[in-house]
């Protein structure tokens, strides 16, 4: 959070964080500067750095942001009465990015590189992964109480997170790097496959 030292910003920090993304979306990242995202908003750069901190922070912050309304639609998803398998499949299906350049995912690839040097931005996405694990789990678990696959044990069910969640970070880079021959599609149907397999589907 900004300390409370900061002025109040001369826009809603919300149409700020939006602006993040719709400027990274349309030039990418790195044309992404303070003087360029305060022209698009009409307020000086210097302002929109002196109220967040350092471009790393505001980062950090529209990461933060875009994940909670993405968390919304995904406990959507996920209370839906429908098989946990499909539910699972929806899970894989909005966890990865929409395409080449996807905003989010431009963004998660510039936290994981500053996370090696801010203890605090590795914190932030750790933070953020988190939420996802939790929610695979209870899916995970939910799709056990239903009959659908065996009830693994704590050990067996962190395993399949930490597996599923590694293919799937590794084909998100394939996807939003725009990697030759990858369609997002493809890689949707081979984790979906290898989730159901890894349960016993």
């Amino acid at each position: 959070m900004p300390p409370t030292r900061r002025k109040r910003l001369e826009q809603p920090r919300e149409v700020v964080l939006q602006a993040v993304l719709d400027a990274i979306a349309e030039s990418g990242l790195d044309a992404m500067t303070m003087a360029a995202l305060g022209s698009r908003l009409g307020i000086s750069g210097g302002h929109i750095l002196y109220y967040f901190g350092s471009k790393d922070r505001l980062l950090v912050e529209t990461l933060r942001w875009s994940e909670d309304l993405l968390g919304a639609r995904r406990a959507a998803l996920l209370a839906r009465d429908v098989p946990a398998a499909e539910r699972l499949a929806s899970y894989i299906d909005l966890y990865l990015p929409t395409g080449r350049a996807d905003p989010r995912w431009t963004i998660w690839v510039a936290v994981h590189g500053r996370s090696l040097g801010d203890p605090e931005v590795l914190a932030a996405g750790t933070e953020i992964e988190q939420v996802w694990a939790a929610e695979l789990r209870g899916l995970v678990a939910a799709g056990a109480a239903a009959g659908e696959w065996g009830e693994p044990d704590a050990a067996a069910a962190d395993a399949f997170v930490a597996r599923l969640h590694a293919m799937l970070d590794g084909f998100a880079l394939q996807i939003v790097m725009g990697t030759p021959g990858v369609e997002r599609e493809q890689r949707v149907g081979l984790a979906v496959g290898f989730a159901r397999r890894e349960l016993g589907l």
